[in-house]
């Protein structure tokens, strides 16, 4: 900086405008190569994505029948792009489906399993996976690994800046030169007027101006200068005018302020709660009208600590206790105790506040506090308390009479089902009986009648096993063990299935969490959902059906979906009621207690069940299980 000084006005300018052009260039440099940088990044990152994009898309019907090759073939397109060292397809569970090396690339292995959507630069390389995705969900994962010689074209993009940098200095030092002598001769000029002007004291001086730019301003401005000095005197009056006037807006702020203090005093009179203050040990050391007033107590009674004795005595260790830890920790104090109340004579409960005023060097100068006389809501909220008390007593006792009565009536119901099984029985065998023994003695309209009999008499006794099994739910012990929920699944399917007479069923069993419950209760509940898809589907040309689960932090969801018939969804609170049902029997045969029976074993698991569907899209039934389930000792009732 002192050789800078040294030097003339000329020599700064060229050095000023040398300096400039040099940072211009180095930050449009910086820029430049940045903005290519991150450019070209985007424009590879991109180009690798579209390309894994249209593998992806061409390659999904080769995942979807598991056709390798065609895969294979897919990956060998891209000897045309020389750039891409090695490409690979995965399927949705992670495994390795077709690959893909440049002849000439180094050998590497393939990833074990592909990462999420996205891209990562290592080592001079560019690696690419991209999702599958079909109208089933994710098929597979594309990844694709190319050469990105990014530090090849950054060197060659600065060889190329550093010519042009050359080349902007020389022509920059050349203009300079030329353009410093026209800007600093005026100055010179003013320079010599001032020399003169301090060694002459001659006031009267002034420089000629000669061009209208900033210098030419720079001129005048210096003649003006020469004039406001011998108005000197003129200035220094107009500021003392001011300084007057400011002084008198001073006291008139003062006053405000005295005005302002009136009025806060006259608020404190006014409002209801007691208002004190005391020093920044807790003591009283002027008059308290509101707290005397409250209290009783006289001035020299309440001052110093007296103004303690007015609470209760069995609070008073309380309060000393909280207020040494106010005064150690100064902050925030509030405490809820019995002081005397000198107009009904009694101790009342309220809230004592008190928030300090701290000085810069963290000392307690003073408190301000409140007290708040909080009795009447004290006294209406253990009223409250005692009225909650006898209500959930109330509550429980109706508990224990529904439970009762329900127990009553899935007796009843259990017996009623029990003493239909039985005359339901002889009327079938009484039928099978005239069906075979005197069909030769009845005429074709007979024998369907009978038929029609043997048939609802089988309905029947379906009905009520199912409405037994019902009733039997109420009274069964739950037996609560862990469960592979994904053999569970399997094992109930593959029975039905062996059952089922309609079309090939594609079926998707997920990951399945265990769970805790009754193996033979839960049986049932697959037992009932995978039946109803199977039926609902039978129709399809090609049924689909998807079990899976979802987890949160308190419970396992499971859920089957199917491709079926499916139901208005403005009817779905009757699908877990006895007896309910959607479509009609002659459609699609069934009773109406399959899903109740699932509602109540759901239940009582500590569980939920609902359903997802629309008219002729399919069906997604879902229930619950708590990750934590209660004890078996208490589901068991």
């Amino acid at each position: 900086m002192r050789l800078l000084a040294a030097r003339s006005v000329r020599r700064k300018l060229q050095l000023l405008v040398v300096v400039t052009t040099l940072a211009a260039l180095v930050i449009t440099s910086v820029g430049m190569v940045a903005y290519d940088m991150r450019n070209y990044q985007r424009v590879w990152v991109a180009d690798l994505q579209t390309q894994a994009d249209i593998l992806g898309q061409a390659s999904a019907p080769a995942l979807a029948f598991d056709d390798p090759k065609a895969a294979g073939e897919n990956l060998a397109l891209l000897k045309a792009r020389p750039s891409i060292l090695a490409a690979a397809i995965y399927t949705a569970r992670g495994a390795l489906f077709a690959s893909y090396q440049r002849d000439d690339a180094a050998a590497a292995a393939f990833p074990a399993i592909p990462d999420s959507d996205g891209f990562s630069i290592r080592r001079g390389e560019l690696v690419v996976f991209k999702r599958i995705v079909d109208q089933n969900g994710i098929a597979g994962t594309v990844y694709l690994r190319a050469d990105y010689p990014l530090v090849s074209r950054v060197l060659n993009y600065l060889g190329m800046l550093a010519l042009v940098m050359i080349a902007s200095m020389i022509a920059a030092l050349a203009l300079s030169a030329r353009l410093g002598a026209a800007i600093t001769r005026p100055i010179v000029e003013v320079g010599e007027v001032a020399r003169n002007v301090i060694e002459r004291r001659d006031f009267s001086l002034r420089a000629t101006r000669t061009s209208e730019d900033e210098i030419g301003y720079l001129v005048d401005a210096f003649n003006e200068m020469l004039g406001e000095i011998g108005l000197r005197a003129e200035t220094l009056e107009s500021s003392n005018r001011r300084l007057e006037h400011e002084v008198g807006e001073r006291r008139e702020a003062e006053q405000a302020l005295q005005i302002s203090e009136r009025r806060n005093r006259t608020l404190v009179a006014a409002i209801t709660s007691v208002v004190w203050t005391s020093d920044g040990s807790g003591r009283m050391t002027e008059e308290q009208p509101s707290w005397q007033a409250y209290t009783g107590q006289e001035t020299a009674r309440c001052l110093g600590l007296g103004w303690r004795n007015a609470f209760e005595a069995r609070d008073r260790d309380a309060l000393e206790a909280a207020w040494a830890g106010a005064i150690e920790a100064p902050g925030l104090f509030q405490l809820e105790l019995r002081l005397w109340h000198a107009a009904t004579h009694s101790y009342r409960y309220v809230s004592l506040r008190a928030v300090p005023i701290v000085e810069t060097a963290g000392k307690v100068n003073e408190w301000i506090g409140t007290v708040s006389d909080i009795h009447d809501q004290r006294m209406a909220e253990d009223a409250l308390r005692k009225l909650n008390a006898e209500l959930e007593r109330r509550v429980a006792e109706r508990t224990a009479e529904l439970e009762a009565s329900n127990k009553d009536l899935e007796g009843f119901s259990y017996s009623v089902s029990h003493d239909l099984r039985a005359p339901v029985r002889v009327v079938a065998g009484f039928a099978k009986m005239l069906g075979r023994q005197h069909a030769d003695q009845l005429d074709a309209e007979a024998r369907q009648k009978v038929e029609v009999i043997q048939n609802e008499t089988l309905r029947m006794g379906v009905l009520i096993d199912d409405l037994l099994m019902f009733a039997r739910l109420g009274r069964q012990a739950i037996r609560a063990v862990e469960l592979d929920m994904g053999a569970v699944v399997r094992s109930v399917y593959d029975r039905l299935i062996s059952q089922h007479a309609g079309n090939p069923v594609e079926f998707h069993l997920g990951s399945l969490p265990a769970a805790v419950g009754d193996r033979v209760l839960l049986e049932q509940v697959w037992t009932n959902f995978l039946s109803n898809a199977l039926k609902f589907s039978a129709k399809r040309e090609r049924p689909v059906i998807t079990i899976d689960a979802i987890s949160d932090a308190t419970e396992y969801i499971y859920f089957v979906r199917d491709n079926g018939a499916g139901f208005d969804p403005r009817y779905q609170s009757k699908l877990f009621g006895v007896f309910q049902r959607l479509h009609g029997s002659s459609e699609f045969p069934g009773n109406g207690v399959g899903l109740a029976l699932v509602h109540r074993i759901v239940t009582r698991h500590g569980g939920r069940v609902w359903a997802d569907s629309k008219v002729d899209h399919g069906a997604t039934f879902y229930f619950s299980l708590p990750r934590d389930p209660a004890p078996a000792d208490t589901q068991s009732s």
